[in-house]
């Protein structure tokens, strides 16, 4: 297959991802293959995001998804363990999305779509698109999330920058052309303050920095040492910081 995917890399762009359930690590080899695998399933395990880029472009990270927020959060724990295995032409598939399906709440689709762009999963909707409302379509549509999960300047995902009792992990930061990003759940029964001390985010080079909001478009303002955001239950902040 990978002889077959470079002969005809020339005359159409192809995106060959690897289904086999997250088995045979293919994390660690499916890039050399395809673009993005599956990272779990049915049976045992064969850490398919060891050796799914050998063959694919993406590889699948769980079984057939649920719309149901312990899906959701179940996925997102899963990947953070495997996002050193994420780059240009390799993915973590976590799934089709459940936009506009099931008994989602809006802060949960959301989140949906928030993580699936920040951890740079494959962008699949599984859903039908004439059901959903002006709210949804918004989701879907956000053009800053969509740049940052498709950025040409820089391949890797989000990853923790801090953790805490919290599973999956609430804090996340990444790079892309435009400055640093800063993705924050709320896995929490309750709306929460969240405090971004911007010594804490990797790689950020600004004490003093300016905070926009990545869902609305809009600057927030200018911080020093830290910025203090509520979110609310189920919910992700998502910000640029520069």
């Amino acid at each position: 297959m990978t002889t077959a995917l470079a002969s005809v890399a020339s005359i159409r762009p192809i995106q060959y991802g690897i289904c086999n359930w997250g088995n045979a690590d293919v994390w660690t080899w499916g890039s050399r293959v395809g673009h993005s695998w599956r990272m779990s399933g049915d049976s045992s395990n064969a850490d398919v995001w060891t050796w799914g880029s050998r063959v694919g472009h993406s590889w699948r990270m769980s079984g057939d998804s649920s719309a149901s927020w312990s899906y959701i959060t179940s996925i997102i724990a899963k990947n953070v363990n495997y996002l050193n295995y994420v780059e240009f032409y390799g993915h973590n598939d976590m799934d089709m999305m459940e936009i506009g399906n099931g008994a989602l709440t809006i802060n949960e689709q959301r989140t949906h779509f928030a993580m699936w762009a920040a951890l740079k999963s494959p962008i699949l909707l599984g859903t039908d698109l004439s059901k959903l409302n002006a709210t949804q379509l918004a989701i879907i549509k956000n053009a800053e999330l969509l740049a940052f999960s498709q950025d040409t300047t820089v391949g890797a995902p989000a990853k923790p920058y801090k953790t805490g009792t919290t599973t999956p992990p609430e804090y996340y930061t990444g790079k892309s052309a435009k400055g640093t990003h800063v993705f924050i759940m709320n896995v929490g029964s309750a709306p929460a303050n969240k405090v971004i001390t911007f010594s804490e985010v990797t790689g950020l080079s600004c004490t003093t920095c300016k905070v926009h909001d990545m869902w609305t478009g809009k600057d927030l303002g200018t911080f020093t040492t830290s910025y203090t955001i509520t979110v609310d239950t189920h919910d992700t902040a998502a910000l640029l910081l520069t």
